[in-house]
């Protein structure tokens, strides 16, 4: 089904299989032995892997190795930027009751279920009630809105935002994605889980832009764990499947990826959006999640 249909998903984590321990640890084969002094087991059994992990500013670009870069591809000179809501939208006050408000974070997410998610005329109340709640990441249309973008507007009215409809809102974070773009806008809910292993990968190893707005886990915070964790490379990798397909780090068999070259981007207020290429880095949801959810425009 093509992203730009007017239809909306409800999204569960995709199937893995297990990944190999870190190398330079032991794993004992039984008994839930640990992989080295600095990992710990989580509340759900999985074992997490303690690393010292550097400031943002202080991550290296990973240097892909020749034989994993696409063909012909040259040097990457622009990774992650980041952008404020002040900086998107002047003198709107938006900014401000974003980060000092839970319950108007919590109603922007309300919103967009009402203005953006279609009902599936096959499915009952209560299963579009389940996909469509607050709890659920859900998969909707960005760049058209079967009520004109109404409770955006009315949320952003409500609340004292001035001069900011609900499609100048979406519109102007879904155009961050550049001229071409699928027009998903995701937003993706806590696992539950707080600490879980990365899962490096590309969404679809396109020169594409993939903008996530976070919605961090209380008011005037600032802190890892809202957005996903990024790595940036030196080249766009190879894709070894169909174009447009999922490119999953551990297929290379490459290895793990170096903790100096893991990036973990901080959410603060005047960085609420986070933009980057899905050629040219690897991500993950974070090890460590802190987060009420995160958007994604693609």
């Amino acid at each position: 089904m093509a992203y730009g249909a007017q239809t909306s998903w409800s999204i569960s984590a995709p199937s893995r299989r297990p990944l190999a321990p870190p190398a330079g640890t032991d794993r004992k084969e039984k008994g839930g032995g640990a992989w080295g002094e600095n990992s710990r087991k989580t509340r759900h059994g999985k074992l997490v892997e303690k690393a010292d992990y550097r400031a943002w500013n202080d991550v290296e670009v990973f240097d892909v190795p020749s034989d994993l870069r696409r063909p012909g591809a040259e040097a990457v000179v622009e990774h992650v930027k980041f952008f404020g809501l002040e900086e998107l939208f002047p003198s709107t006050g938006l900014q401000e009751k974003f980060n000092a408000d839970a319950a108007f974070r919590t109603a922007i997410r309300r919103a967009i279920r009402d203005d953006l998610f279609v009902p599936d005329p096959n499915a009952s109340d209560k299963v579009n009630a389940a996909i469509s709640s607050l709890s659920s990441s859900l998969m909707v249309n960005w760049k058209s809105s079967r009520t004109g973008y109404a409770s955006l507007t009315k949320v952003f009215a409500d609340n004292a935002v001035q001069n900011l409809t609900g499609e100048n809102f979406i519109q102007t974070l879904g155009k961050l994605c550049g001229p071409v773009s699928h027009g998903s806008l995701i937003d993706i809910t806590s696992t539950g889980r707080k600490q879980e292993r990365h899962s490096w990968h590309q969404d679809s190893g396109l020169d594409r832009f993939t903008v996530m707005v976070g919605f961090p886990p209380e008011s005037n915070w600032t802190g890892v764990g809202v957005f996903s964790h990024s790595c940036k490379l030196s080249h766009p990798l190879r894709q070894d499947g169909d174009e447009g397909e999922v490119i999953q780090w551990e297929d290379y068999e490459a290895g793990e990826l170096p903790v100096s070259a893991i990036g973990r981007p901080e959410y603060s207020p005047g960085r609420e959006v986070m933009v980057y290429c899905d050629a040219t880095h690897l991500h993950s949801a974070p090890d460590e999640t802190n987060r009420e959810s995160v958007w994604r425009f693609m």
